[in-house]
């Protein structure tokens, strides 16, 4: 097949920080300038609804009201959260938004190889459980059962952005683009040289930016998570941020890292935590069940590719 090349003239990319990361979309396209300006607002504008951080976001009313009353929240939160919900379900709570009250706990990126004590982790995991989280669609309303429950939208929000950015951009006929929300990778179209996207995976055994191999692809969306990303070895244990909601301590299997490969930013971004939990028996089904592809990285160095990218993945990391 040949593939026409891009006008590299017709590029507009714009890179910001928000949602807690780097995000940068670039597109090919005329109306390039006005496309990329109006997904970056929506982003902002997610941003201020479901930040952790902002104490005016719907995420944090929630928070603040723990165990009070409900809250009326926007619209955007409300579709996050019953999604959020659903899939907790159907990953048997391996993926749960009430996790924060642990990860704020084990506190990675801002304490110093901190172990929590015992008790601190069963307190904290007694707070934890989606089936607390009371939502009112007719209301649109969301409620915590106990006082000191909360939610962290951190492992779904940068989905639901990215599908929205996708989403605007196809609204001003964008048929090229690269959207990066922080690792949530959105392709529409085609590379500048008119040939399908090759995505690196990073490689869980170097250092940023190194890559274990890369997948060839269009239209879809690319979501890795890996315990590389933030640990600490204490008394030769190693100690990463992907928690166990089970369990209250970090998750204890073989993978080293997950990518997942589907239409849906928002549900790549959950089940890349849920499979992460998961018994690596339910790693399939639950694939299967948002009609999935993906990438396993085991600790011995194995990759596990599923059937329908092993034609797109082309590895260049070898053992």
């Amino acid at each position: 097949m040949l593939f026409k090349r891009k006008n590299h003239d017709n590029k507009y990319e714009k890179t910001f920080t928000a949602l807690g990361t780097i995000n940068s979309i670039t597109v090919y396209s005329k109306k390039g300038k006005e496309a990329v300006e109006a997904a970056y607002r929506r982003v902002l504008e997610i941003d201020d609804r479901m930040s952790a951080f902002k104490a005016d976001s719907d995420v944090m009313k929630i928070n603040r009201n723990s165990g009070n009353e409900p809250q009326k929240i926007n619209s955007d939160t409300f579709y996050v959260l019953k999604h959020s919900l659903a899939f907790s379900n159907s990953s048997k709570g391996a993926f749960d938004i009430t996790i924060c009250p642990l990860t704020s706990l084990w506190g990675f990126g801002k304490k110093l190889n901190h172990i929590p004590e015992e008790e601190e982790i069963k307190k904290a995991l007694s707070l934890v459980n989606y089936k607390d989280l009371v939502l009112d669609e007719e209301n649109c309303t969301a409620y915590l059962k106990k006082e000191g429950q909360a939610i962290d939208l951190g492992g779904i929000a940068k989905g639901f952005a990215a599908d929205e950015v996708k989403k605007i951009l196809q609204q001003y006929k964008i048929k090229d683009a690269l959207i990066n929300l922080g690792g949530n990778i959105v392709v529409l179209g085609h590379n500048p040289e008119g040939q399908p996207w090759r995505i690196g995976i990073q490689n869980p055994f170097a250092a940023t930016g190194n890559y274990l191999g890369t997948v060839k692809t269009t239209n879809s969306t690319i979501v890795t998570s890996g315990s590389n990303e933030q640990f600490f070895i204490k008394d030769g244990v190693r100690y990463h941020h992907l928690i166990d909601p089970h369990t209250g301590y970090p998750v204890k299997n073989q993978l080293l890292s997950v990518t997942v490969l589907c239409e849906s930013s928002m549900e790549a971004d959950a089940l890349t935590t849920a499979l992460f939990v998961s018994d690596i028996a339910d790693a399939v089904p639950l694939l299967k069940s948002i009609n999935a592809e993906g990438i396993f990285v085991l600790q011995n160095q194995d990759i596990f590719v599923t059937d329908g990218l092993k034609d797109n993945f082309e590895r260049s990391f070898n053992r």
